[in-house]
Formats: structure tokens, sequence, C-alpha cells
């Protein structure tokens, strides 16, 4: 039977130019399709992460700085209406982007996120926190850092892992990846305690939960005196449309890949029944010589296998060894979607042959 896979494959070989490209485009077409899978499976959560906070009522806000040289100064006042508000389980708030940016030693250099807020993890599906506060946790592809980490009066030596694929919601950045992020939860006090740039971050990220405006106006004023300007957005207003835009166009690019996928195939299927009919002859003497209708199939399966099978299968899984969203099962769909075509083209491709023997004496 191996024979006879190469005997399969070498018929694909002579006709190169055509098969090569073929395979190149499947292949290509493969990835492509799987890292867009990926990406509409986190906007898809981004979604349902969205309509929590819709909800909720929640309230989020634009920043706009009155400084350019440097962090606004955020007034105490304005810090212990966030933390009296998370205290009363209606707001939360994280730091993304500027946790210690001045020290880029901090955690072993591992980009690191804060939490504050017990209604983050009841807001967010599938972020599961690590409790009692504070705490820290470690995304699936970070290593523990090889020093204690120290931060806001706090000093952590134990880091939970993360599962696979956790991702933080944020209302302007979307789905936030934790897998390669150290994430610190600590409790809402910690905001009198953390360094200028980072507590500018965590009142302009504030989500606030079913606020009254009066509330909301004393948020945005207290910031204001700091030279922090938050502009309020209600997210059942202003996210609907947005994240409507983002799956819209996630869903274009997958079928546009599909259709042109189903194009390379319907080009390979053509090449196939001509290249079938060409060795009607070839599969004649082989029967005449004893071949059976096993031996036949493990031809065609070589053929077909070479240019539908053998080129995307390795790529994808190294794309599935690398992690993040794509170890999610997407990529592993995307192989079997691969399995299954090649078997109804092998499938095809038998029937086809079947035919040439019945009408080819």
């Amino acid at each position: 039977m191996l024979g006879d896979l190469w005997g399969g494959a070498r018929m694909a070989l002579r006709r190169w130019p055509t098969m090569l490209s073929l395979a190149a485009m499947i292949a290509l077409s493969c990835l492509v399709l799987a890292l867009v899978l990926a990406d509409v499976l986190v906007q898809f959560k981004a979604l349902r992460g969205a309509h929590e906070m819709r909800e909720r009522g929640a309230v989020v806000f634009k920043p706009y700085y009155g400084s350019i040289t440097g962090p606004t100064a955020v007034p105490d006042r304005a810090v212990s209406d966030l933390v009296e508000l998370i205290r009363e389980e209606r707001a939360y708030t994280a730091v993304i982007n500027n946790v210690r940016v001045d020290d880029p030693g901090f955690a072993g250099g591992a980009p690191t996120v804060l939490f504050f807020g017990s209604e983050l993890e009841e807001t967010i599906p599938d972020l599961e926190l690590c409790e009692p506060v504070p705490c820290a946790m470690r995304g699936a592809e970070l290593a523990p850092p090889p020093e204690p980490v120290e931060l806001a009066g706090h000093t952590f030596t134990t880091f939970q892992r993360l599962p696979h694929s956790s991702a933080h919601f944020d209302a302007y950045l979307g789905a936030v990846p934790l897998d390669e992020r150290l994430v610190l939860n600590l409790p809402p006090e910690a905001l009198s305690r953390i360094d200028a740039r980072e507590r500018e971050e965590s009142m302009s990220r504030a989500v606030l939960l079913e606020v009254s405006e009066s509330e909301l106006d004393a948020y945005v004023a207290g910031n204001a005196d700091g030279e922090l300007y938050l502009i309020p957005h209600r997210i059942a207003v202003d996210q609907p449309r947005r994240l409507a835009e983002i799956m819209v166009m996630s869903a274009m690019y997958v079928v546009g890949l599909a259709a042109f996928l189903t194009l390379v195939l319907v080009a390979f299927a053509a090449v196939t029944r001509q290249t079938l009919h060409r060795q009607r002859a070839v599969f004649a003497i082989r029967r005449t010589h004893g071949a059976g209708r096993g031996h036949t199939a493990a031809r065609l399966a070589g053929f077909v296998g070479l240019v539908v099978l053998l080129p995307p299968l390795p790529p994808l899984v190294g794309l599935w060894l690398l992690g993040g969203p794509l170890s999610s099962g997407v990529v592993v769909w995307v192989m079997a979607f691969v399995v299954a075509v090649f078997a109804v083209l092998w499938a095809w491709a038998m029937r086809r042959q079947s035919g040439h023997e019945l009408k080819g004496r």
C-alpha cells in the first residue's frame, strides 16, 4: 500500500506547477481561516462581556489629559470616591498598560495587569479570579516570576495559574488576552498606594455600575479638578453598534475566506478529473495485473492527500502549539475540516475512477 501511496504522490508531482500552486493556496487559506476564527472567538467573548455590562447599566469613560508632560494629579478625594464605590460593589477598575512602566525589570519583565473590585468577575464571563484579595495569578503561557513581586504594600510569592484563553473585557480595548500576563487582584484601598501613572489609568478605566446622575457628575468633576477630563459613555447606548460592526466584519472575513477556499477546491477537483481521464489507461493496465480496489484507493489517497491534506496540517499544528486563543479548539476544528475535505475529495475521486472503469472498456 505504501508503494501505491507514493505512486499517487508521483502522479500529482508530474503536474507540480499546478499542484504546488493549489497546495499553497489551500494551506494559506486554512491558516488564515484559523486565525480569523480565533479572532471571532475572542470578539464573541467580548460581545458577552458587553452584554453583562449593559445589563448592569455600566458607565465607562473616554479620557482627555490636561497635562502633557506627565501623569495628571488625580485628587485624593476622587480616588476615595472610587474606592467607596468599589467597596459598595458598584464599580471596578483595572490598570492594563501602565503598571510600573518606569521599571522594566518589574515582575521579571512580565506585562502586569492590576484588578480592583469583586464585581469585575461578576460582570465579565469566564474570568476566574483568585481570592481572597490580595492575590496574584499568571497567564497559562507565563512562567512564575523569578522573585517575589511587591506592589502597593503587598508582596506576592505564589501565583495561581489562569485557564487557557482567559481574557479581560475592556469597553475600548475589547478582549484583552491574559495568557502572557501577570495579574494582581488587589483590594480597593490599594488604589491610594499605586503610583501616579497607574492611578491615572485606574480612574479613567473605571466602570461604574448602576450609579445615579449626581454620583456620575461628582466623579467626573472630582477627576477634572486634577486635569483628568472624563467623558462618560453608557454601554447600553454606545457599545451595541460598535460590537455589531466588529462581528459583521469578522463574519465577512470568514465568508470571504470560505468562498476563496471553495473556488480553490473546485479548481483542484477539475484538475483531478482531467488527470483521472488521462490516467485511465494506466489504471486499466494495473487492474489487469491484479491491482484491486484497495490499491486504487491508496493511489488516489496519495494523489489527493499530497495537495489537500499534507500542506495545511503541519503549519496548523504549529499554530495550535503556539497556545493562546489558537489553542482553545479553533485550530483543531480547522484541522478536522481539512481532514473532512480530504475524505470527501478522496471519495469523489474513487467514484470518478469507478466511472472511468465502467466506461473505459
